[in-house]
């Protein structure tokens, strides 16, 4: 058994030996082979030109998106430079497409915020936007693109759209009103034949007060001369400010009326301001005032008897020797 094993390895051997040094170039030297030329940094055309020359054929493979690399350059290949190959062997290259492209999409019958949002999730954005009175779609959806469907443009591109303004309401147009004053805004509305409608007022203190801010319909849009306008309009948001002086006029009045109290309170003490206890006394409520009259009178008597004082023994010797 093991020697039938060695037999059948030493005849693989015997077969690679034969097929690798006397069948295969006999084969290969059958055959014209040719160097692989340096492509990369060429352009595709130049590179064509060299390729066909040497007897070989060139492929593109892919392309890659480079803003910095002129279009149509080759940026890479295969197989690589210096490589014997037979000829007529294709060569693979990858270029450059400049700056990328993107695919504008259908819009159509989309509203103008999903127009916008398919957009930008291609690189590109809304452009003009035209508006149309018709009853095909409703209001704010796009009619028609000036850019069709499946066209390659440069990326941050504009896409100019014609939008919907709704079926015609009438002969009318409303005005435009945003930035008038109102009373201006209202006469502005009677002279095109429409009604001035609902008056909201919103705080905004970045215009001036009474202008119109907005307004409802929007300004061409078709009407009737039963139609209302509604309008919102600017007003002040009211900010109380307390002015530094009276501020300190209130600090100083708060200083004097803690002293009048400290005042106050030293007069209830006991020997302090006798005049003041007094006065008070006077102006005792009328149940006292029989008990202090009393006191009153026994004061004025000893007043009394130092006007009418007893002769002195003085005066009295004196009437005698008269």
């Amino acid at each position: 058994m093991l020697k039938r094993l060695l037999i059948f390895l030493s005849a693989l051997i015997c077969i690679f030996l034969i097929f690798n040094y006397a069948v295969m170039p006999i084969y290969v030297n059958h055959y014209e082979t040719t160097k692989v030329p340096k492509l990369t940094g060429l352009n595709f055309l130049d590179a064509k030109k060299i390729v066909e020359e040497t007897g070989l054929d060139i492929k593109q493979a892919d392309i890659k998106f480079d803003e910095k690399i002129p279009i149509g350059q080759i940026l890479d290949q295969n197989p690589p430079p210096d490589v014997m190959v037979k000829s007529g062997r294709r060569v693979y290259v990858t270029i450059c497409g400049g700056e990328q492209l993107s695919e504008v999409p259908n819009l159509k019958g989309r509203s103008l915020r999903d127009a916008k949002f398919a957009l930008e999730q291609r690189g590109l954005k809304v452009g003009e936007t035209v508006r149309k009175s018709t009853s095909e779609f409703p209001e704010d959806h796009v009619l028609s693109q000036i850019v069709q469907p499946g066209s390659k443009v440069k990326r941050n591109t504009a896409i100019e759209l014609i939008i919907s303004d709704g079926p015609l309401a009438g002969e009318l147009r409303v005005p435009m009103i945003v930035g008038k004053n109102l009373e201006y805004a209202k006469k502005l509305i009677n002279e095109s034949k429409l009604k001035v409608g609902k008056v909201t007022y919103q705080t905004n203190n970045e215009v001036p007060a009474g202008q119109v801010v907005d307004q409802y319909p929007k300004a061409d849009k078709s009407a009737n001369e039963n139609t209302s306008i509604e309008l919102f309009v600017a007003k002040k948001k009211v900010v109380i400010k307390i002015e530094e002086d009276e501020a300190d006029m209130s600090v100083e009045g708060n200083a004097d009326l803690n002293g009048s109290t400290e005042k106050n309170s030293q007069t209830n003490k006991p020997g302090v301001n006798k005049e003041s206890t007094k006065s008070d006394t006077k102006e005792s409520p009328n149940t006292g005032n029989k008990d202090q009259s009393k006191e009153t009178d026994k004061t004025k008597e000893p007043e009394k008897s130092k006007d009418k004082q007893p002769p002195s023994d003085k005066d009295n010797s004196d009437q005698k020797e008269q």
